[in-house]
């Protein structure tokens, strides 16, 4: 009997020892003080690439919903929404998207062409040598526009806004020409730097009653069209050619210019 008391005695503290065994070494347990063991995790490794994959996806995904939310929305995809959403949301209020219908890109004005303005160009320069009265004068062709520069010390007097005599006969001769254009016409007036000594108070009005002179004149010798006319007074007096001689720079200056445009006045 003492036997069978003695074996059962040992079989159960043998179950009780089982029990208290620890856990196999690496399973993720580590000894602290002695006998305590904590539970640190699997030290294992080899998977630890998946989080920053999942960051990666994230953070694209992201993106992309980002760009999604800043594009156009179209006014069919959004009126589907709103359809949906009406049934569940009934307070919720129709919002109307305001697209462009058209292009909205102003449409290139088509201008009635007027007289060649190289054919123009060769009559003048024709007309310019066979009359001394527009000596000094100069013809300038440009992109969309003919200048004919006139000096002011041929056409006025100093100071004066009148036509001088040699002035009329200028703008007298230049009529023959330009009063049977149907092209528009520009008069420039240009004056020097200095202070001018008549009863306008600076050189644009001196510069534009020149101008505003030319164009009666020519409009009373037979041109038919509208004549804009500008004053500038020496705004453009850094252009002149600045190799010449102060006094030709200040006898260009005063000059008046005018532009005959490549496109005709539309007739309404």
């Amino acid at each position: 009997m003492a036997g069978e008391r003695s074996s059962r005695d040992a079989k159960a503290r043998g179950k009780s020892d089982e029990r208290k065994a620890p856990p196999p070494a690496g399973a993720g347990w580590q000894t602290m003080a002695g006998s305590l063991l904590v539970y640190r995790g699997r030290q294992d490794t080899s998977q630890a690439w998946l989080l920053t994959f999942t960051d990666l996806a994230a953070l694209m995904l992201t993106f992309f919903v980002l760009l999604f939310s800043m594009s156009t929305i179209k006014d069919e995809d959004w009126q589907n929404l709103v359809d949906a959403l009406s049934p569940q949301m009934p307070s919720l209020q129709e919002v109307t998207v305001a697209l462009p219908t058209a292009d909205k890109a102003a449409d290139a004005v088509e201008r009635v062409p007027g007289t060649d303005l190289d054919y123009l160009a060769a009559v003048l320069k024709e007309q310019m040598a066979a009359n001394d009265v527009l000596g000094g004068a100069q013809v300038r062709r440009e992109a969309e526009s003919l200048v004919i520069s006139v000096p002011g010390d041929l056409l006025f007097p100093p100071g004066a806004i009148e036509l001088g005599k040699a002035g009329e006969k200028a703008v007298f001769t230049l009529s023959g020409v330009l009063r049977n254009l149907r092209n528009v016409i520009e008069v420039a007036g240009h004056a020097d730097p200095n202070q001018p000594q008549s009863l306008y108070p600076s050189n644009w009005e001196l510069s534009l009653a020149r101008a505003a002179a030319v164009s009666g004149r020519l409009t009373k010798l037979g041109y038919q069209g509208s004549i804009v006319v500008r004053g500038y007074g020496a705004a453009q007096f850094q252009d002149i050619d600045a190799e010449l001689s102060a006094e030709e720079r200040l006898a260009q200056a005063r000059r008046v210019d005018i532009v005959v445009h490549s496109y005709a006045e539309e007739v309404r």
